[in-house]
């Protein structure tokens, strides 16, 4: 019976260290209301970062143009070249009992400088010219005209080389093949046809230009008419 005691206090001792403390106060981390808990994201101060007053750009940002951006108005187009205008300056004219030009070709109609007015003209150039009955008269002041005339019944000539001729008006007839055909060319009715040569008879040219070529009048004889009586020069 006394042994019996003994091993009754022992397994007694031995349960209640097996048990757990039977303390009430719990751990502070496991004790969800304990009156300091651990600090956590949701802490009043955020980083600084979160913070900033000027949030990093993203993606989804709207990009701000800058001044130099802003649209600019088209530059209006240069305007158009001005079309060349032939050398003149005054009008002069040329009769003739035959005209000859070789090597001739019709330009076009042209713009000519005649008296600081721009005129329209016809253009030819020749190889050379020939000249019956040479007779040109120009304007040199209001009412005195200088006069140039050939020997009666002499030739004259321009040549070599390429003739550039401005003329305002061709009147005459047309030698075709001994068939005298009567035209009257301006600017406002060419001639129809370009032919490398043609004769004219009876003309009379209004040019505001020859150049090119070198003219040879034999027995020039030069005047200057005006109302009184005209003055000759050799």
């Amino acid at each position: 019976m006394m042994r019996t005691q003994p091993l009754a206090a022992v397994a007694m001792v031995a349960v209640l260290a097996l048990q757990p403390p039977s303390s009430t106060e719990p751990p502070p981390s496991s004790t969800p209301g304990s009156s300091s808990p651990a600090p956590t994201s949701t802490t009043s101060e955020p980083p600084p970062s979160s913070t900033s007053s000027t949030p990093p750009p993203t993606s989804s940002s709207v990009p701000v143009q800058p001044p130099s951006t802003e649209p600019t108005s088209t530059p209006a187009p240069p305007p158009p070249a001005p079309a060349p205008v032939a050398a003149g300056g005054r009008e002069w004219t040329l009769t003739a009992s035959r005209l000859d030009l070789g090597g001739l070709n019709f330009v076009g109609v042209v713009d000519a400088l005649v008296g600081g007015q721009i005129v329209k003209v016809l253009k030819f150039t020749a190889n050379d010219m020939k000249i019956k009955d040479l007779v040109q008269s120009g304007e040199i002041s209001p009412g005195v005209r200088l006069v140039t005339a050939a020997r009666p019944g002499s030739t004259s000539t321009v040549s070599p080389g390429r003739i550039e001729l401005y003329t305002v008006q061709l009147k005459g007839n047309l030698d075709l093949l001994g068939i005298k055909i009567p035209v009257n060319y301006t600017a406002a009715h060419p001639p129809p046809l370009n032919v490398p040569f043609v004769t004219f008879t009876e003309v009379t040219v209004r040019n505001t230009d020859l150049i090119g070529g070198t003219l040879k009048i034999p027995g020039a004889r030069i005047s200057v008419v005006s109302d009184q009586a005209p003055v000759e020069r050799r």
